[in-house]
């Protein structure tokens, strides 16, 4: 069982490219009329209604282990309303979160839940979760439908890139800050580098022997070789409209985060208490249990 993460906020793990690249966006031309276009509500209304109607509902009568696993990591970032959830059949080790206001959708591939152990799904479904209580859902449903949200907004053609550039590269950015998530929702950096070395490709034959450390050795070497100025830009002309970072990069960032402490921080200082009486999780520093009113001595 996870640490529950009392009084958690996304602003303490937001990794820095996330917050500048949303800085820079927010000023793009064209920016203000493609949000007000997506605040209508009618571009995602019909990808919901045919999501909702051809998939399935997870739910805890339907299916209470994966229900039970969203809500864990729900209450380990402390995140109160949970999404829905839907499962979608696909072999991708992946998931995604889309909707509008409270009305948010997470959608996990049958792949992920069918090869991943449940550490790493946590890691997953803890990465979507980020992107909720990060506010992302809304700017990455621009980006999804981004063709048709422009032709629908009447912006000129001149706009478009580089607000559509301006888009996928704070996308691809926000990923980091929910890769953290999903490490505070597992809490087994083993666990999430495993994920995402699926996620880059290894052979389902592979999995019970390959080592989460060969996979971070790898994307340390990736940086040394190819982390020049030069390279930096070629990493970036290589992905301008790709949604995700290289596996091998948000492994990096990932072991980066952690070895700087930041990670180890968190817990400690989010770390709650069990309540004798009713089992309610508390912050550590409480005299008296908020659900069942128990007082309880340090």
């Amino acid at each position: 069982m996870t640490q529950k993460l009392l009084n958690l906020t996304s602003t303490e793990y937001e990794h820095s490219f996330d917050k500048t690249a949303l800085e820079a966006l927010r000023i793009v031309p064209g920016f203000d009329t493609v949000m007000n276009f997506v605040l209508n509500w009618t571009t995602i209304r019909w990808h919901i209604i045919g999501l909702c109607g051809s998939n399935f509902h997870v739910t805890n009568e339907s299916c209470p282990e994966l229900y039970g696993l969203v809500k864990n990591v729900a209450e380990s970032l402390d995140i109160d309303r949970l999404p829905e959830i839907y499962t979608i059949w696909s072999y991708g080790v992946n998931a995604y979160t889309t909707g509008y206001k409270d009305n948010t959708i997470m959608v996990v591939h049958t792949g992920a839940v069918d090869l991943m152990t449940n550490p790493e799904l946590s890691f997953v479904i803890g990465h979507e979760a980020g992107h909720i209580k990060s506010g992302h859902v809304l700017y990455h449903v621009m980006v999804d439908f981004f063709s048709q949200i422009i032709s629908g907004s009447g912006l000129m053609k001149s706009l478009s890139v580089p607000l559509q550039l301006a888009l996928f590269y704070w996308y691809r950015m926000s990923e980091f800050t929910a890769d953290r998530a999903g490490l505070l929702a597992c809490q087994d950096l083993n666990a999430a580098l495993s994920a995402i070395m699926k996620m880059a490709g290894i052979p389902k034959r592979y999995f019970s022997t390959a080592d989460p450390k060969v996979f971070a050795k790898q994307a340390e070497e990736f940086m040394s070789k190819y982390g020049g100025t030069i390279d930096s830009v070629i990493r970036n002309i290589s992905i301008l409209d790709d949604s995700h970072p290289w596996t091998v990069m948000r492994a990096y960032e990932l072991i980066k985060w952690v070895e700087k402490g930041e990670y180890d921080r968190l817990l400690e200082k989010h770390k709650g208490k069990l309540c004798p009486i009713c089992n309610n999780a508390i912050a550590q520093d409480a005299t008296r249990c908020p659900i069942c009113g128990n007082q309880i001595f340090k």
